[in-house]
């Protein structure tokens, strides 16, 4: 049942997520959808029409046809025989010469290679009408010819009285048709219908039927001159062709045949890209094997696709079989099938092309490339059918089983045998499909479809399994014949979880601790090694590592970013293998049993595993259930889930609206749901809010008891709190291991002072001042406003000296040693990178930047050195994708083609016996003047040659009218020829009856009569056998070869569409990434230009075009396609190309802004382009046929079209290719203009390719010359806002109404004073603020129209001074990052102004943004570049001159210490050093405001440090910085002034002393007591704080740490440290610290309100003492404390209740905290 319930739950999941991807949805269903209204359209473009009975004339054979005696010719034609020694030969093709009077030379050759050599290399062979070649070896030139004659002849293999026509859908194939009976294409309607003679493949008019009739009558001279003589005198031979009864023309029968299998293809292939996109996006961001980590099996999640798959499937085809059978005036696309059976195709297909895309996913790891590689093998699949259609008769039974192994070919050949039957009007059915044995027929392909799509899902089976991608572990090749993987049995439990520790293999090393012997190992590591290799480089992330997890227990896991903490995660979860080593989890071995591991894992990864489109209780909901949670209890666990995370308001909010905190919740929520024994958190905090943090250290304390846990962090108090037992890594090795007293014991060394400065003071006098009266003291650190010494246990007492020798501390924090500088402390060998710093540039140093000309050249060279390294960096994808998917497309085209072309004329002997056995009737006159031997002889020769003969009484062509209406099935293979001897007054005529449905009937009929009338003159022995073998091509009839191709030029043209859709599409990808990850936003905020930005990727875009034009080019070279190379065409084929690139590349970047993901953008581009070049082409080639009528809709529909690039270019290519091969074919038949164009059949062909009318391409030249500016116009309104302003302008009054309403209503809060004052000062005084400071803001609010809550910022006023740090600190969702985005341009301001430089933000976003730097929250960095690359990159857009950038770039690498990472790629960065860089890009130049958006999350302690130090710098050398952080240690080391933003307000204003001095007083204790006994010892160290430090208040405890605030009045700080350092031992403290009031304790006061009435009765005030008012405009002062304190915590620290304040400019409180203002 679990299996189902899984199943069920992925179901439930994939609805969802299909459900909300409405536009790719909808894409699957309306795709298949207009393909098939387009075949519907073309249906009911094309109505049958109905013919009347029609009787054809007969044909007089005795002479040639008209055309031999008008055929402009200088020379005579040939008659030609062979062999040339016999003299016999000569008299006899003489005869025949003199029998027409069209005068012949008549030529002999020797033998029959000599005569092909005259044929095909000399000139003069054009004037060889027909070679006649008889099967005799004569012995000498007097040796007479036998009667038993068998000759060939050999005509021309190119027709030459021959209508040229264009039609794309042509019944015949070209030349002779030898190799064919029957058209490849059979209608019931007659062949050729308006041909008497029977049109081609031309016996008559091409001369054949005359020649053969001559030399008949030449040899029937030979053998009986005188009888012969007399007979014909009164005897003519006539050729006639069948009469036909009425009959109804439907030219859709072609169009069916030709087209439907490609539009099949071409609307099922959106399906398949898509399938391919769902499955490797899931796999690429890692969500599947997140999945198979909560308890997934791997066959649920195929099962679970490929029914949701085979459900839209169905939907479609069951639409498709309505469209396609439904009847409208008795006219349908398949009239007379069974709609079951076209259902069941259909639906057959559709399965094989789903698993046809599984069996694709498999191979690939990115879903832009699968999708690419995934669409071009579907139409690669495709393209044998090609070969196959034109070859169909000659292929045997076994090679087309086998090309259906091939789905679409199955599918094509499926079609072609449904049009065969719809051509016969029985359509498919039942009882016709055919059987599983016998010929190939529709059965066959049914169930060729199915065995396609067991083979396909097989293929994905093994190679899932085998190669798993980037996360998984592979079985091996053999796993299949393993009898474990089919029983499903894990390995026993060989290590159980009952094993404990054992003391005695504990590893000998004096920094790990003992491990414990009463608790169960939960995991256990040995000599755990991992190692990524890169080409021949390899990088060791683990090297042999070997520790234990205990259950109960939560094991911190701490290292640098780099350290390999990550990677030791994701071999325990089984995302990646590991290299050697074994891994136990409750006694499963992770490479053997890692399906049992899972079913009891929780995770939390490093990067949120989270799908976009799900919402937050969905996830829960999801991943609960698929632990194993039952579905009834499932809400009210995530209902307590929601309420432990704090997310019960955002519980249906999909997760990519979530910001970056609420993301990590959800995903701690996911692995701590339904209970997980064995929980991997990787920096599960990591970039949470304070409270949130504090709610998930309570979450994690609670559910630790019967859990291993193991959880990695960057924040050390969460380690010193959260951690039982505590790891540090280093370059992949333990370094340490133990409790942290054990660790602080192994590194500590006496208590940490921190000294908070005043602004501007010495810190030089500071130093000398600890140093005077602490020698000893150990400097540590300086970052921001602290300094840090290191201080010996029996000096602490000095410290309370400190403070009374100096003005210029603020305050001072006392502590012992604690995890932050353990990790400092551990010997990691972090190398700084060695080089010289003479060049470097000092902050502040003044560097002219570029400007005007040199600045444009300067970006426009970054910008086109970026796109030539993404090229470079991903040489592979962009080969592939634009020049060899194109390439091996065409080339695969080419070659299939030239495959059709090359089917060679054999030698066809015209007799019945070719045609197999047929009944021949036959009338003879009574009495006839023949004799009355003529009808047995008649019969004899037919029964020798096995036919039926059946004579008749009356009219041959009633007789055959009634058979073929009696049998309309058989007749046309039953009934080839007839005959019929008629005396009429004293002549008879004998006429040779045709079936003109087969093709060679006309000469077998004549051969009939032929032969029977030579049997008459020379007995029972004579024959005459004729076979006809046409000429080899001649050298110059190769050129004209074009004109029996067909559907060659369609078709090429089509593949090239196919092609080049996938080429433009490449276009987008980098495009869609910059604007997804905020890249192209930073750009712009670093100053880059819009025109800059576009015609930069513009310009590589079109070189990246050219280079595939130039190659392609020489593609058709090597195939020797002239009509794309010749001289003249090749410049128009680049010009057409590059004109395309000038306007498809454009279209694709307006079209970017329509997608978030660059693998979706690929996907659905190439869908739309297809569709946007191949559907119309098809359109307008198929309408544009004379023959149905529809010329005037044709030209609307091409005019219409002219609008997409892809049409435009494909029509382009049609008319180049066609009108130079007619031009060639007019030049070598040395035909005029107009002669020509008589030909050609109402085609024009151009001497000017650029003309505008037919066959010209200058219409299509200049549409996509006009569409380029077009594109470009309109993207340039989109990116400089115009479009949206103008639609916000005209958008109506309900909007601004809506807008208006979101901002007024909001309950006015009396607000705090500090807030009131400046948004007052910044009203009274904005001019000169804005003159005299880089950032003003005024009034900003944002409202968003479709968020809940709208109002995201409200009415917020603020100004940063230049050399100040202006901090924002508010929970997830406070409104911080909105207000970032207006600031930055990315989100336009709703109300209010905000001014940069003295520069309205609103009305000068373009010059605002080079006084701009911005570090976002999530890192926009582009990750083929490396990081030295982005900072030159970045650079070079600031306008910094050349010869500086270099030192400017060394100089933040060493900074930031990331030399030793510089030369790297970014996507292999850690977060951290992302971070970093992200920091380092905003440093960069000299912008006046630096915008911080939370840029340490993520960072080890080091490279935090280090990046307070840089942006310390950063704002001393005059820049106006504003921070945001989750940090309140990062907030007090580098802002001087900061505000609490809630709900979208400040809350409180100031620097961080004025809010401490404010709304603090006292003391804050924390103090961890050892876990051993720790409940005793707990309840005895309470006990003592109370008594010792009278009105103490417990504020927290967790699990051991307790947190008090101490009364401040009358007590001594040092007094405090020597009480604790007497008391640690005696109550067993493992840590301790006092310190003042913090950040953290107001922001939480502030973030975490109470109930009214509890605030209310806690209410306190503080007295206030006068102060000055300061000179205008105002400098800013600390002023009154709001009306009411925000909570209880910071009510208890209130000596006395407050009152209100009278109303004065300006006050400065008077806190009740010590008189010396020392803050502990």
């Amino acid at each position: 049942m679990a299996m189902f319930r899984n199943l069920k739950l992925l179901l439930w999941k994939n609805f969802i997520l299909k459900k909300r991807k409405t536009l790719v949805t909808v894409l699957e269903i309306l795709m298949p959808l207009l393909f098939s209204t387009i075949i519907m359209y073309l249906r009911f473009a094309s109505l049958p029409r109905k013919y009347p009975a029609t009787n054809y004339r007969a044909v007089d054979v005795t002479s040639l046809p008209e055309f031999f005696h008008h055929f402009p010719v200088e020379n005579k034609f040939q008659l030609i025989y062979i062999p040339s020694q016999s003299e016999t030969l000569k008299t006899i093709i003489e005869m025949v010469e003199q029998a027409f009077d069209v005068e012949f030379e008549v030529l002999g050759y020797s033998s029959v290679p000599s005569f092909e050599r005259f044929i095909i290399e000399d000139p003069k062979a054009f004037y060889a009408l027909a070679g006649i070649v008889f099967d005799h070896s004569f012995s000498d030139s007097k040796e007479p010819l036998p009667l038993e004659v068998k000759y060939y002849l050999r005509f021309s293999s190119i027709q030459r009285n021959f209508q040229v026509s264009m039609a794309i859908f042509q019944d015949d194939v070209k030349g002779w048709s030898t190799s064919f009976l029957y058209p490849p294409n059979p209608s019931p309607e007659p062949r050729n219908f308006d041909y008497s003679d029977g049109g081609s493949p031309g016996y008559n008019k091409e001369g054949f039927l005359a020649i053969q009739h001559a030399v008949d009558k030449a040899i029937m001279q030979y053998h009986a001159h005188n009888v012969m003589t007399k007979m014909f005198e009164n005897l003519s031979v006539l050729v006639k062709r069948f009469p036909h009864g009425a009959y109804v023309q439907d030219n859709f029968f072609l169009v069916l045949q030709n087209e439907f299998p490609l539009f099949l293809l071409l609307s099922f292939i959106c399906s398949e890209l898509i399938i391919i996109n769902s499955i490797v996006l899931e796999k690429e961001r890692k969500l599947k094997e997140y999945m198979c980590a909560m308890g997934l099996v791997n066959w649920q999640h195929w099962v679970a696709w490929f029914i949701i798959f085979f459900i839209s499937s169905f939907i479609v085809v069951s639409f498709m079989t309505i469209l396609f059978c439904t009847k409208v005036k008795n006219v349908a696309v398949f009239r007379n099938s069974d709609p079951s059976l076209i259902f069941i195709f259909l639906m057959c297909f559709a399965i094989a092309t789903i698993l046809f895309a599984f069996m694709v996913s498999t191979f690939f790891r990115k879903a832009h490339v699968a999708t690419a590689a995934g669409g071009i093998i579907f139409f690669f699949t495709y393209l044998p059918y090609l070969y196959l259609a034109f070859t169909y008769t000659q292929r045997s039974h076994f090679e087309k089983i086998a090309f259906c192994l091939f789905s679409n070919v199955a599918m094509a050949l499926g079609v072609r045998l449904i049009s065969r039957f719809e051509i016969r009007g029985t359509g498919i059915q039942w009882w016709n499909m055919g059987s599983v044995n016998g010929e190939f027929n529709f059965t066959q392909v049914l169930l060729m479809l199915l065995l396609d799509s067991f083979l396909y899902s097989l293929v994905a089976w093994y190679v899932e399994s085998v190669f798993p991608g980037e996360y998984g572990t592979p079985k091996p090749w053999y796993f299949f014949v393993m009898p474990s993987y089919w029983r499903g049995e894990s390995k026993p439990l060989t290590r159980s979880v009952l094993d404990v520790g054992n003391p005695e293999k504990a590893p000998k090393n004096k920094f790990i601790q003992e491990e414990p012997t009463n608790l169960m190992k939960g995991i256990e590591i040995q000599h755990l090694h991992k190692v990524f290799h890169k080409g021949r480089n390899e990088h060791i992330a683990v090297k042999d590592l070997t520790m234990n997890l205990y259950q109960g227990q939560i094991t911190v896991l701490l290292g640098h970013n780099g350290a390999g903490k990550t990677t030791t995660c994701s071999i325990l979860t089984g995302l990646i293998p590991p290299s050697s080593g074994q891994v136990y989890i409750n006694g499963y071995e992770i490479s053997q049993d890692m399906v049992q591991i899972w079913k009891s894992m929780g995770l939390c990864p490093q990067h949120d595993i989270l799908f976009d489109n799900l919402t937050v209780s969905e996830h829960l909901y999801f991943y609960a259930q698929l632990k194993g949670l039952s579905r009834q209890k499932c809400p009210e666990e995530v209902k307590r889930m929601l309420h432990m995370l704090g997310l019960e308001d955002k519980r249906d909010s999909r997760c990519r609206f979530l910001s970056r905190g609420m993301k990590r919740k959800l995903s701690i929520g996911i692995a701590l749901i339904a209970g997980s024994k064995v929980l991997m958190l990787d920096e599960p905090t990591s970039g949470v809010d304070v409270v949130s943090r504090r709610a998930i250290w309570d979450l994690l304390q609670q559910q630790k008891s019967d859990r291993t846990i193991l959880l990695t962090t960057h924040f050390m108090d969460e380690a010193d709190l959260l951690g039982d037992r505590i790891a540090i890594m280093a370059k992949g090795e333990l370094q340490c291991c133990g409790s942290s007293l054990f660790l602080k014991q192994k590194y500590g060394a006496g208590y940490y002072v921190t000294l908070v400065k005043k602004p501007h003071c010495n810190t030089e006098q500071i130093s000398h001042l600890i140093y005077h009266h602490i020698p000893n003291a150990v400097f540590q650190s300086s970052i921001g406003e602290e300094l840090t010494f290191i201080l010996p246990k029996e000096s602490v007492h000095r410290v309370n000296k400190l403070v009374d020798s100096s003005t210029d501390i603020q305050a001072i924090r006392l502590s012992s040693v604690h995890s932050q500088q353990l990790i400092n402390r551990v010997p990691v060998n972090r190398i700084k990178g060695v080089h010289s710093r003479i060049f470097s540039i000092q902050s502040g140093l003044p560097i002219q930047p570029n400007t005007g000309f040199d600045l444009l050249c300067q970006q426009f060279y970054a910008m086109l050195l970026k796109r030539a390294k993404f090229s470079w960096r991903n040489w592979l994808l962009m080969l592939s994708l634009q020049i060899l998917v194109p390439l091996a497309i065409i080339m695969l085209s080419l070659t299939i083609l030239n495959f059709q072309i090359n089917v060679d004329d054999v030698p066809l002997e015209l007799t019945l016996k070719t045609y197999g056995q047929t009944t021949v009737p036959f009338f003879i006159s009574p009495n006839s003047r023949l004799g009355p031997r003529l009808s047995q002889h008649f019969t004899d020769m037919l029964i020798a040659e096995e036919q039926i003969p059946l004579e008749i009484l009356s009219s041959v062509e009633a007789f055959l009218l009634k058979k073929a209406e009696e049998e309309p099935e058989g007749f046309d293979q039953n009934y080839i020829v007839a005959a019929s001897f008629e005396d009429v007054g004293n002549n008879t005529i004998v006429t040779a009856l045709f079936n003109n449905q087969a093709y060679h009937s006309p000469a077998v009929a004549l051969a009939l009569v032929d032969n029977v009338l030579f049997k008459l003159l020379s007995g029972a022995r004579a024959s005459i056998v004729v076979v006809n073998n046409p000429q080899p091509m001649s050298l110059v009839e190769t050129t004209e070869d074009f004109l029996y191709q067909g559907l060659r030029g369609h078709y090429l043209v089509i593949s090239l569409l196919f092609g080049i859709a996938f080429l433009s599409s490449s276009f987008s990808i980098l495009t869609v990434k910059e604007r997804a990850v905020k890249a192209k936003h930073v750009q712009f905020i670093s100053g880059v230009y819009v025109a800059i930005f576009w015609f930069s990727a513009l310009l590589w875009d079109l070189v990246s075009l050219l280079i595939s034009t130039l190659l392609l080019l020489v593609v058709f070279l090597c195939y020797n396609e002239e009509a794309f190379t010749h001289q003249e065409n090749a410049l128009a084929v680049i010009l057409l190309l590059m004109l395309y690139g000038w306007a498809i590349i454009p279209f694709i970047y307006l079209t970017s802004f329509c997608f978030h993901n660059a693998g979706g953008a690929f996907v659905k581009l190439i869908i739309v382009l297809i569709f946007l070049s191949i559907c119309p082409f098809i359109l307008v080639t198929v309408t544009s046929e004379k023959d149905l009528g529809y010329k005037a809709v044709s030209e609307s529909l091409d005019h219409t079209f002219l609008l997409f690039p892809g049409h435009c270019l494909g029509m382009a290519f049609s008319n180049l290719y066609y009108n130079f091969e007619l031009r060639k074919f007019c030049n070598m038949r040395n035909l005029s203009h107009t002669e020509c164009n008589e030909v050609l059949e109402g085609y024009i062909f151009q001497k000017n390719i650029y003309a505008w009318e037919s066959l010209g391409i200058g219409k299509y030249v200049t549409a996509l010359a006009i569409l380029g500016p077009v594109y470009i116009i309109l993207l340039f309104l989109i990116e400089t806002n115009v479009l949206w302003e103008l639609k916000a302008r005209f958008s109506g009054f309900y909007k601004k109404g809506k807008l208006q309403v979101a901002l007024h209503s909001e309950v006015a809060v009396p607000g705090d004073q500090d807030v009131e004052e400046e948004a007052k000062m910044i009203e009274t005084y904005l001019e000169k603020l804005c003159e005299k400071n880089p950032l003003v803001l005024k009034e900003v609010s944002k409202v968003y129209a479709k968020k809940v809550p709208p109002l995201a910022v409200n009415k917020i006023s603020f100004t940063v001074q230049a050399e100040e740090c202006f901090g924002l600190l508010g929970l997830n969702g406070a409104g911080k990052t909105s207000l970032f985005k207006m600031l930055t341009g990315e989100e336009p301001i709703t109300s209010g102004d905000a001014f940069v430089k003295g520069l309205n933000l609103s009305s000068h976003l373009g010059k605002v943004r080079q006084h701009v730097g911005y570090c976002p929250q999530f890192d926009s960095l582009l990750g083929y570049m490396t990081g030295r690359e982005m900072l030159i990159m970045y650079a070079r857009l600031r306008g910094i001159p050349e010869h500086h950038i270099s030192a400017y770039v060394e100089q933040i690498l060493d900074d930031l210490l990331m030399y030793m990472y510089a030369n790297k790629l970014v996507k292999t960065y850690s977060g951290g050093n992302k971070r970093k860089l992200s920091t380092g890009i905003a440093l960069l130049g000299e912008p006046a405001v630096i915008f911080l958006d939370e840029p340490s999350t993520g960072m080890d302690p080091v490279a935090r440090r280090l990046l307070w130090g840089a942006v310390a710098r950063a704002r001393k050398s005059g820049k106006a910085i504003v921070i945001t952080s989750h940090s309140m240690e990062e907030c007090e080391a580098l802002c001087t002034r900061l505000a609490i933003m809630a709900q979208g307000q400040f809350k409180c204003l100031g620097s961080p002393q004025h809010l401490k001095s404010k709304f603090g007083s006292g003391y804050a204790l924390r103090a961890k007591v050892q876990s051993d006994g720790q409940q005793k010892a707990l309840d005895e160290f309470k006990a003592f704080v109370d008594l010792t430090f009278p009105g103490s208040v417990l504020e927290d405890e967790h699990q051991g740490m307790v947190h008090y605030h101490l009364p401040g009045d009358d007590l001594s700080w040092a007094k405090v440290f020597g009480t604790l350092e007497q008391a640690k031992s005696k109550y067993m403290l493992d840590d301790y610290s006092v310190n003042q009031i913090s950040l953290e304790d107001i922001f939480l006061s502030f973030t975490c309100p109470v109930p009214p009435t509890q605030g209310e009765n806690k209410q306190g005030q503080t007295e206030l003492a006068d102060s000055s008012s300061p000179s205008l405009p105002p400098s800013r002062s600390p002023s009154r404390p709001p009306s009411r304190p925000p909570s209880r915590h910071l009510s208890r620290r209130l000596s006395r209740p407050p009152s209100r304040p009278p109303s004065r400019p300006h006050s400065r409180p008077t806190s009740l905290l010590p008189s010396k203002n020392v803050l502990l």
